[in-house]
């Protein structure tokens, strides 16, 4: 999705109007694997030449997850929310605490666990989460080769 007029859709199909600090800010989102904070997008807007304010970028990140378009995640290594495109359907990942990498994982571990719990609490479980932290093997090779650089 490269074609402006495809953002254009992509975010009407949300009930979102075409603003260009959301058309940006999802160019950005689409052209990333990895997590990404609000300041790191906000970085790659000012590198981009887009006039910005990072309060701009926080407020279209959370209209984003708000219409469920981004998935907002905790990075307990450096206690910031990062995000990400929501992909269609059930998934879980891991997250890599030092680039942000995300990687979906097949199938659901926690089917069998949920309907337990649905089954000894009485609660009608409507869906969970799981995602799974540590280092990815690039990160894991930086650190074995003396090349600790963190991602901030």
């Amino acid at each position: 999705m490269t074609d402006s007029k495809n953002y254009e859709e992509f975010l009407h199909q949300y009930g979102l109007k075409n603003t260009r600090p959301r058309k940006r800010v999802l160019e950005i989102l689409f052209g990333q694997e990895e997590l990404l904070t609000a300041e790191e997008i906000y970085q790659e807007l000012l590198e981009a030449g887009e006039t910005v304010n990072v309060s701009t970028v926080y407020r279209v990140l959370e209209l984003f997850t708000e219409k469920k378009l981004v998935e907002k995640t905790f990075l307990p290594e450096t206690r910031k929310y990062a995000f990400s495109l929501r992909m269609p359907g059930h998934v879980h990942y891991l997250i890599c605490i030092r680039c942000h990498k995300k990687v979906d994982l097949s199938g659901c571990p926690l089917s069998e666990y949920e309907r337990k719990v649905a089954a000894n609490t009485g609660f009608d479980i409507i869906g969970h989460r799981l995602e799974l932290y540590g280092l990815c093997k690039e990160c894991r090779d930086k650190d074995a080769a003396g090349g600790t650089e963190q991602h901030e």
